[in-house]
């Protein structure tokens, strides 16, 4: 893997707490089809091995970013471009940026979800979303984090019982899909199914006999369960 060398003298548990933490990462970053390792140069790397665009972690930097610097972003490229990711280290400066890296790659074996995954790797989380996802027209479409907030505020409505305003919001939901993002009727239904199958028939029924908009019969009716 290389020499990590330190230009200045560093606290000696904060040293200890990133080896620590980097065999840790090196066990997991190994094992996952996700992620490969580059170990041949001396200065490592971990690269993303599910698809365009390719996350690279820079892992000596990010390291020595923490304990020179005190600086709280990870070393990462997206597609050969520097990335913006902060860590948690706001919350307990004691945590080794390796445990920051271990929490990116566990997020990235988990298949990016647009919930969790920062800001900045949002192009990484749709552009896995679309390569793994079997919705029709979704590879071609312009999805982004808005739409899966929407989608997961109509969950919350779905968790309390509030069934009118979660169908109002998936019929909103799914022309703004359909007129905006250039997903497919069909797409559009698939999309929102998880949501929309859980409201209980009888709550579906009473919505489409009096819609809040006449078109939402299209995606909401009986017919796309």
């Amino acid at each position: 893997m290389g020499p990590l060398v330190l230009e200045k003298e560093v606290e000696e548990d904060k040293l200890s707490a990133e080896i620590r933490g980097l065999e840790l990462l090196y066990e997991i970053a190994s094992k996952s089809p996700n992620w490969r390792l580059e170990l041949s140069s001396t200065r490592p790397f971990i690269r993303s091995n599910d698809g365009s665009p390719e996350i690279q972690i820079d892992i000596f930097s990010c390291i020595l970013n923490k304990l020179l610097n005190d600086d709280e972003h990870l070393c990462i490229t997206m597609s050969m471009k520097n990335i913006c990711v902060l860590t948690d280290f706001d919350s307990n400066e004691n945590i080794p940026s390796s445990d920051a890296m271990i929490s990116l790659i566990l997020l990235g074996n988990s298949g990016w979800p647009p919930k969790h995954t920062p800001e900045t790797l949002e192009e990484k989380a749709i552009g896995y979303f679309k390569e793994t996802c079997e919705i029709e027209g979704i590879k071609s479409s312009n999805l982004d984090f808005r739409d899966f907030e929407l989608l997961d505020e109509c969950k919350t409505h779905l968790e309390n019982k509030r069934y009118r305003e979660c169908l109002i919001e998936l019929g909103r939901l799914s022309r703004f899909l359909y007129v905006c993002k250039m997903v497919s009727v069909e797409g559009t239904i698939d999309f929102i199914s998880p949501i929309l199958t859980k409201i209980p028939i009888i709550y579906r029924l009473e919505y489409l006999d009096n819609p809040n908009e006449e078109y939402d019969s299209v995606f909401l009716g009986m017919s796309s369960n």
